[in-house]
């Protein structure tokens, strides 16, 4: 009986891991906007957004940064894009904020009565993790405009949080241009 319920707690936990480990992609585009018409475009520096107790922590890291730009410009060019030095060349915008959260999930204890009014409990557990949304931006330049949003979001790796901010870049710039 204790095997029984051993496994289930761990088939329950797996279950829970494999689920929070996928990379959640979410889209909005204008329907008006033509995509047709971007062939080139430039990075917006990142703004700093106001700092507040309950606001989760934005991202910094100049490297990240760095390697983050360099990833997302080598998935626009893969898709025919080209990346211009001036804002003022570009026809559309792209600026891209990275966000980490510390989250739990909490099991509750469960109750148990077995055979001849045995009673035994099985305690609950808080699994504590962090999870990173990304969040990609493209403006028209010349409208000034937002015609794109692409969001990402899934659990980080303690030990890279970056490797999976990466990779979720690649999954978030799937959606565009919008078909």
């Amino acid at each position: 009986m204790k095997r029984i319920i051993l496994m289930l707690v761990i088939l329950f936990a797996t279950s829970l891991f494999v689920n929070c480990s996928t990379t959640r992609v979410s889209v909005d585009f204008d329907d008006q906007a033509d995509f047709s018409q971007f062939k080139t475009f430039h990075f917006i520096p990142q703004k700093k957004l106001p700092s507040k107790a309950k606001q989760p922590m934005t991202i910094r890291d100049p490297l990240f940064v760095k390697k983050a730009r360099g990833e997302i410009g080598a998935v626009l060019k893969n898709k025919g894009f080209d990346q211009v030095a001036a804002p003022a060349d570009a026809d559309f915008l792209v600026a891209f904020y990275a966000i980490a959260r510390n989250k739990a999930t909490v099991t509750p204890p469960s109750y148990h009565i077995g055979r001849f009014g045995r009673r035994w409990v099985t305690p609950g557990r808080v699994h504590h993790y962090k999870e990173g949304t990304l969040i990609i931006d493209i403006v028209n330049r010349a409208q000034k405009e937002l015609v794109w949003r692409g969001t990402g979001t899934g659990v980080l790796d303690r030990a890279n949080p970056a490797k999976n901010l990466l990779q979720a870049i690649e999954k978030v710039l799937a959606e565009f241009p919008p078909k």
